[in-house]
């Protein structure tokens, strides 16, 4: 089963601080041109992972029979227009860092 990761809020101003949190209508991301879809469980969250500045889209995936793993989408867009890219997942000793499916 393939499930769409949907995004509640987007972080507005400065992202460090929670009074600048501001909560929007939910709508769907987008990678690639395509809507961002998980095997498994999705837990989609927001960090810098590769310190641009902006806010990068990690979301994990997996439970049950699927392998649990790491997505990153880099934001390529702005910050208040971001764009994420394709994902590539986190890695460790050069191989995807995977976890036993679990429920």
């Amino acid at each position: 089963m393939l499930l769409t990761a949907v995004i509640i809020a987007f972080v507005v101003g400065v992202p460090t601080a929670m009074a600048d949190l501001s909560l929007g209508a939910g709508e769907l991301v987008r990678a690639g041109g395509a809507d961002i879809a998980v095997p498994g469980y999705s837990v989609p969250s927001f960090t810098h992972w590769d310190d641009d500045g902006l806010l990068d889209l990690v979301v994990g995936e997996g439970s049950g029979t699927y392998a649990g793993r790491v997505r990153v989408y880099l934001n390529t867009g702005t910050h208040f227009q971001p764009q994420f890219s394709v994902y590539s997942y986190v890695q460790s000793d050069s191989a995807d860092l995977v976890l036993p499916g679990g429920g």
